[in-house]
C-alpha cells in the first residue's frame, strides 16, 4: 500500500529557509509588530531579557509582547506555519503573505515560543524548535496546549495581564546582529520609529480619531541572588519621519521661535489610478516636502558653519531618500533612487510613494516587507536608446517615444515607468524650490559669501558615503557613529608630503559633503589601490602608474569609472569589518591581487 509524503522534508530544508533575506535583527521584529498591528493592539512591547555571560552581559531572550485580539487555538496553530497564516484574507493588512512570524524567528533564533488568548482565564501554547525539526523529532507544528505564561514574561505587563495578546518569545539566539540589549536599542530606535512613524505620531492621519499606537523598549537583567529578571529601562519608540512633516518626533527640539513646528512642509502631491484586476482600482500618491523658510532662518541663527553640521542637519542625513510606505507602513528607504548635486540639497526635503497591498505585484514587493524591486528610477534616455533610433532627437524627444512605445507593448510597464518617472520630477522640482528660496549648500545667500566656500565633491564619494552608513546600520565596526577624524586625515595627508592648500581643500570637502568615504588618484603608490582608514573615515586611493588604470581606468566613462569605485568602496568596508586576526591577511592578499592584475595585464595585445 502506497503511503503518501510530504513534498519537502522539513528536517531537509529548514536551515536553508533560515537565509530568508532579513536585513537586520530591527527588520525581523517589525515582522512581528506588524502581526500586533494587524491585531488591533494598543501597546508593543520589545523587551530583551539578558544574562552575565563570561564576556559580559549578552541578551537570553527577546520577547514581543502585545494587547492585541489574541488567536483562538486554530489560528494559533496556522500562525507558526510559512504561509499558514489568517492574514493572507486581508487584502489590506500589513501581514499578507503569511510567512512574517516563522519567517522572521527563523532568522534569529533556534527556538521560537507562541502564546496567544483571547481569555486571560485560557492561555495557548505552541512552538518551532529548528533543532527538533532538524533531528526529525518534530516534522509539524504541535496543536496548541493550555500553558500558563512564564514568571518574567508576566512581570513584563508590569502585573496586569489584558483581556487578551500574544507573547512570541525568542530563545538559542544563534544569528542576531548585535549581543546586548543597549546595541539593540541603539540600532532599532532609529528603524522602528521611522517604520511605524505614523502609528506613533498623534499628528497622523490613521490616528485622527484614537491614540497613537505604543511601542515600548523594555530592558530585563537576570540577578543571580534573587534568581529572576529585573527591569532596568523602559523607554517608549519616537516617530522618526523622513518628510518632517510631524513635530512630535526624534528630531531635536528645534530653536525658537519655530521650536513647535514641524521643519518641513508638503511641496507637492500626486495620485495615480492603478487597475490591479478588472474594474478595481487602487491609488497611488506620491509626496514631496520641504524645508520651511522660517525654519532655515532658526537654524542659520545657532551656528557660524553650515547647517548640516548641527544636530538638526546630521539627523535629517541619517533619513535621505525615497521612503516606500505601505499599508501605513516604511518598506524601505531607498537612499540613491535619485541624487541630483552632491547631496548639498538632498536633506533640505523628503519625498514618499504609498500604495495599498493590492498592488504589491505590481511594485514588486519582497515577502519579507523589506523592499519594492519595481521601484526604482533608469532614466528614459537610456532605455529608450537600447529599442529607439536615437541618431538626431533629443532627450525629450526620446522620453516620448519611449513612453509610447511602452503604452503599445507593455501597458503595466509603463505605468511603473510613469510613476518613476513623476517621482524624479517631483524631486527635482524640490530641488529647485530651495534653491529659489538661497538654502543651496545650506548656505544663506543674504550672508555674500564666496562661491568656493562649499567645495563640491565627486558623485562616487557620496554614493560611497550612502553605501558606507547603510552598511553600518546592519554591521556596525568601531567608528561608525563618529564624524571622521579630521586632525588624524589632516596628519595623514600633511606627512605623505600633499601641499597645506591642498590638504585643506581635502577637509572642507570632506566636511561640507559629510563624507564617510573618499576616492583619490595619485601616483607613486605600491599597489593598484591603497585603504587608509581613520576613525569614521575611509580615504581610498588610487594609483594612476598602475597598468589597470593606464589600460583602462583612465578610458572609461563616468558611469563605467563610478561603478568600478565602488567596487573598491565595497573590499574597503570588508577590511573594516573582518576580525583583527584576519586584517592583516586580507591587507596582503590586496597587495598580491595588485601584483598579480599587473603581471597579467602585461603589454597591451595589438
Amino acid at each position: 500500500m502506497n503511503q503518501s509524503k510530504l513534498y519537502i522534508s522539513p528536517s531537509v530544508v529548514i536551515e536553508s529557509m533560515r537565509d530568508n533575506g532579513y536585513k537586520n535583527t530591527a527588520y525581523a521584529t517589525a515582522e512581528l509588530i506588524d502581526n500586533s498591528i494587524q491585531a488591533g493592539a494598543t501597546c508593543v512591547r520589545l523587551a530583551c531579557f539578558e544574562k552575565y555571560k563570561t564576556r559580559g552581559k549578552q541578551i537570553e531572550q527577546i520577547a514581543i509582547i502585545d494587547d492585541g485580539k489574541g488567536m483562538p487555538s486554530d489560528v494559533l496553530h496556522l500562525a507558526l506555519e510559512f504561509g499558514g497564516s489568517k492574514h493572507r484574507e486581508d487584502e489590506k493588512g500589513m501581514g499578507k503573505f503569511g510567512m512574517g512570524l516563522p519567517n522572521s524567528s527563523v532568522s534569529q533564533c533556534r527556538l521560537t515560543e507562541v502564546w496567544s488568548w483571547t481569555n486571560p482565564e485560557e492561555i495557548l501554547y505552541t512552538f518551532l524548535d529548528i533543532d527538533k525539526i532538524k533531528n526529525k523529532e518534530l516534522e509539524s507544528i504541535p496543536v496548541p496546549i493550555k500553558k500558563d505564561l512564564p514568571e518574567h514574561i508576566k512581570q513584563a505587563f508590569n502585573g496586569e495581564i489584558p483581556n487578551s495578546g500574544t507573547v512570541i518569545l525568542w530563545s538559542r539566539l544563534d544569528r542576531l546582529n548585535w549581543k546586548t540589549s543597549k546595541s539593540i536599542k541603539l540600532h532599532t530606535e532609529s528603524l522602528i520609529g521611522r517604520i511605524y512613524r505614523r502609528q506613533l505620531s498623534a499628528e497622523s492621519e490613521c490616528n485622527k480619531n484614537k491614540n497613537p499606537l505604543r511601542i515600548v523598549f523594555q530592558c530585563y537583567e537576570y540577578n543571580d541572588l534573587t534568581q529572576s529578571y529585573l527591569e532596568i529601562n523602559s523607554e517608549s519608540f519616537r516617530s522618526n519621519d523622513p518628510l518632517y512633516l510631524y513635530a512630535d518626533t526624534t528630531l531635536p527640539t528645534l530653536p525658537d521661535p519655530v521650536s513647535k513646528v514641524s521643519p518641513f512642509a508638503v511641496k507637492d502631491i500626486r495620485e495615480f489610478q492603478i487597475e490591479y484586476e478588472e474594474g478595481k482600482f487602487s491609488t497611488v500618491t506620491i509626496r514631496t516636502s520641504a524645508l520651511k523658510p522660517e525654519v532655515n532662518i532658526a537654524l542659520r541663527g545657532t551656528t557660524d558653519a553650515n547647517i548640516g553640521q548641527t544636530i538638526w542637519g546630521k539627523h535629517m542625513r541619517k533619513n535621505i531618500g525615497l521612503s516606500v510606505i505601505r499599508a501605513d507602513r516604511e518598506l524601505d528607504l531607498i537612499a540613491n533612487y535619485h541624487i541630483a548635486d552632491n547631496n548639498y540639497l538632498d536633506r533640505w526635503i523628503g519625498a514618499e510613494i504609498e500604495f495599498e497591498p493590492v498592488l504589491d505585484q505590481f511594485f514588486g514587493v519582497t515577502n519579507n516587507k523589506q523592499g519594492a524591486n519595481k521601484i526604482k528610477y533608469i532614466p528614459l534616455d537610456t532605455l529608450a536608446a537600447e529599442i529607439i533610433d536615437v541618431e538626431g532627437k533629443t532627450k525629450a524627444e526620446l522620453e516620448a517615444e519611449y513612453l509610447n512605445y511602452l503604452e503599445e507593448e507593455a501597458p503595466r510597464d509603463a505605468k511603473i515607468t510613469a510613476i518613476n518617472s513623476t517621482i524624479k520630477q517631483m524631486i527635482d522640482d524640490a530641488y529647485k524650490s530651495i534653491e529659489n528660496l538661497g538654502y543651496k549648500g545650506f548656505k544663506s545667500t543674504e550672508q555674500d559669501e564666496p562661491e568656493n566656500s562649499v567645495i563640491k565633491t565627486d558623485l562616487t564619494n557620496i554614493q560611497a558615503t550612502i553605501a558606507e552608513r547603510h552598511r553600518a546600520e546592519e554591521f556596525e565596526v568601531d567608528g561608525d557613529e563618529s564624524d571622521p577624524d579630521v586632525e588624524g586625515i589632516k596628519e595623514h595627508l600633511m606627512n605623505e608630503g600633499m601641499p597645506e592648500e591642498e590638504v585643506e581643500k581635502t577637509i572642507q570637502e570632506i566636511i561640507t559633503n559629510n563624507l564617510k568615504v573618499k576616492f583619490e588618484y595619485r601616483d607613486g603608490l605600491d599597489d593598484f589601490f591603497d585603504i587608509a582608514s581613520f576613525q569614521g573615515f575611509t580615504l581610498i586611493r588610487i594609483n594612476t602608474e598602475h597598468s589597470f588604470y593606464s589600460k583602462f581606468m583612465q578610458n572609461t566613462n563616468d558611469d563605467e569609472r563610478n561603478l568600478l569605485n565602488l567596487c573598491l568602496a565595497a573590499w574597503g568596508r570588508m577590511e573594516k569589518e573582518v576580525p583583527p586576526n584576519i586584517m592583516k591577511e586580507c591587507r596582503n592578499t590586496r597587495r598580491r591581487w595588485s601584483n598579480m592584475l599587473e603581471e597579467y595585464l602585461g603589454e597591451t595585445v595589438e
